[in-house]
């Protein structure tokens, strides 16, 4: 949906970036497309609901800001490309004379003569309107909204109400409802304030400019929401739901308070709470029924956060059930599988780099806090093994010496495993340094492996004899192609050796770089960059380009990560939602395939961002 020119700049002569991706955005059917000549308010719909601003704010920044500016200032970083300045919404001369409709009007169909691409390709009409009305409430902050109402409320409420609607106390013949959008969408302030001054010149005949703009923008709010304005408004919503023990043989505890949190895109908006009944039925009532917004439960219990699926309400069906399931712990790890585990091995002159996803399941009905060992002063849950040699150890989700502890040649993960098929996501990097052109690597796995995937570069002198794994035929992922290996169904204690021989030896240049650039995910030369790390976006491709489930909903909230690893993983699924848009944007990716990966991550990124709204400044999470 987005077009990233600043990601996408080493690809384009810089002086077509715009005409490119204006060609780009448009498709097959530019030249069937022509911008219509001149404004035509025929060709704007009335907005079917109030629009929300904060709806359109991140559609704004990821399509408009390029030109236009973060803050709408025309001060964006390809502004000094276009044939003119682009459109200053920040500035309240600027946009005085022009309405709403005619903003919309102009996203929807483009102005090609100033490289004014049409939207209407990659957004829908309500996406625009949301987007339109972010962009009108640059030019406005929340205080002078506020002064503005102040104003309004003290001499204009008495005829047209309260809420904008034309019904005050001394209201006389029709009044214009300021909340109809149809009655306003085609109205610019400049209209208003001469239609002000024709009706009722004695109001307001002692106030300052600026206090007659600020009661127009005041009256603007009652056919939009400005971005500060929560976009939850309670409604005829409900969610209705039990909590039960997973674990057999106990009851529900109590009490137990059940916690709603409310999203709009990737950010809290709201936070309701309840108790739950000793039944461990609980409800939520007077709910929002929007669906932009999105819902999910949670309740905890000893220390854990257990939650339910993600729920969405919709003025058609405004009522949803959920539910929480809540278990008894264990220090006992015997009920750990590895679900999945995806083991990437990189070449690079005198190194392997290696990278491996595992996907933890926990089969009992406990969920695993801990145990003691010796050289760790904290109960540890999973553990991993690393060869001897290994260095530069790099954990996506968390740091060696924090949530990581290692002891010898395995790594301790700290974070609690609830019970569900893969409930635990762990990312780890390494390198491994060499001198000979061969080298023997051996991994154990500690625990069954239902399902393993083994990568490995096809370079032209690389050879690898894998025991143990099945050779499969070769895959391109994020255009590098790849040897594949594959098994499943793994005792615990199974060791996988990887026999390499033809490897690069020190100094030596990689034919990977020869040809000057990144490789795909990069963002430096060479694929390990312990900064900003390659492997955890691809790992995902590979999870998602093998079509296995996996289960993003529940991978944090049987954890308790600190706020710097939960930064640390938004980071990084922003990365990847960002890279996929790109090659959506360049038609690398349909529609289909786009949503199919961007979805998961999503949800991934709303859990991230709902435990880190919980623990803004928390220290360690063991």
């Amino acid at each position: 949906m987005s077009f990233h020119p600043l990601r996408l700049s080493g690809l384009w002569v810089t002086g077509l970036l715009l005409v490119l991706g204006l060609l780009l955005m448009v498709g097959d059917s530019a030249v069937a497309q022509e911008t219509p000549p001149g404004f035509d308010p025929d060709l704007v719909p009335v907005p079917t609901e109030r629009p929300l601003a904060r709806v359109g704010e991140p559609i704004y920044l990821q399509n408009c800001a390029t030109c236009h500016g973060e803050t709408g200032q025309g001060d964006g970083p390809t502004a000094a490309e276009l044939p003119g300045p682009p459109a200053a919404f920040a500035d309240p001369q600027a946009m005085w004379a022009r309405s709403p409709g005619e903003l919309f009007y102009t996203t929807k169909f483009g102005r090609i003569e100033k490289l004014m691409p049409p939207w209407q390709n990659r957004l829908t009409d309500e996406q625009i309107w949301q987007v339109v009305f972010y962009a009108w409430s640059l030019r406005t902050s929340q205080d002078q909204v506020e002064a503005g109402r102040r104003l309004y409320e003290q001499s204009c409420a008495v005829c047209h109400g309260l809420d904008g609607a034309g019904d005050g106390p001394e209201a006389q013949g029709p009044m214009p409802d300021f909340t109809d959008p149809a009655q306003t969408f085609l109205v610019s302030q400049a209209d208003w304030l001469a239609a002000w001054e024709a009706a009722h010149p004695d109001v307001g005949a002692d106030w300052t400019d600026e206090q007659r703009r600020q009661v127009l923008e005041y009256i603007r709010t009652f056919s939009y929401a400005p971005p500060w304005e929560s976009p939850f408004q309670p409604g005829d919503g409900s969610i209705q739901g039990v909590v039960t023990m997973g674990t057999p043989g106990l009851a529900l505890p109590a009490p137990l308070t059940a916690t709603l949190d409310v999203f709009l895109g990737f950010e809290p908006v709201t936070t309701l709470t309840t108790t739950v009944a000793s039944d461990g039925t609980f409800a939520f009532q007077a709910l929002d029924p929007n669906p932009e917004l999105v819902y999910m439960v949670s309740v905890p219990y000893q220390g854990i956060s257990y939650a339910s699926e993600f729920l969405t309400l919709t003025p058609e069906a405004p009522a949803a059930e959920a539910q929480v399931t809540l278990y008894a712990t264990t220090d006992d790890p015997g009920d750990i599988v590895i679900a999945r585990a995806h083991w990437i091995i990189d070449n690079r002159p005198g190194v392997l780099a290696v990278a491996v996803l595992y996907t933890f399941g926990n089969q009992g009905d406990r969920t695993l806090v801990g145990r003691a060992v010796e050289g760790v002063d904290v109960p540890v849950t999973v553990a991993i093994q690393v060869p001897p040699d290994a260095q530069e150890i790099f954990f996506q989700n968390g740091r060696l010496g924090d949530r990581f502890r290692r002891v010898g040649d395995r790594i301790y993960d700290t974070a609690p495993v609830i019970p569900g098929e893969a409930t635990r996501q762990v990312v780890i990097q390494y390198t491994i340094p060499y001198v000979e052109t061969r080298y023997t690597l051996l991994q154990r796995f500690l625990y069954p492996v239902q399902s393993i995937n083994l990568l490995i570069p096809a370079l032209a002198q690389l050879q690898a004899q894998v025991d143990t794994l099945e050779p499969q035929p070769d895959q391109v992922i994020q255009d590098q192609t790849f040897r594949l290996w594959q098994g499943g169904d793994l005792p615990a204690e199974t060791a996988v050796e990887v026999r390499l021989s033809g490897l690069l030896e020190p100094g030596a240049v990689d034919p990977q770089m020869a040809a000057g650039g990144a490789r795909p995910g990069s963002r430096v030369p060479g694929f390990l960059d312990p900064q900003r790390p390659w492997l955890y976006p691809l790992l995902v491709a590979v999870v998602l380009l093998g079509g296995l489930a996996w289960a993003w909903s529940q991978g944090l909230l049987g954890g308790r990560l600190s706020p710097e690893e939960l930064r640390g993983q938004r980071e990084a699924l922003l990365d990847q939602i960002a890279r996929l848009d790109d090659l959506h944007a360049l038609g690398e990716l349909d529609e289909v395939e786009w949503r199919r990966r961007r979805d998961p991550l999503k949800r991934r990124l709303l859990v991230v961002t709902q435990q880190l709204e919980r623990r803004p400044s928390e220290g360690s999470s063991s």
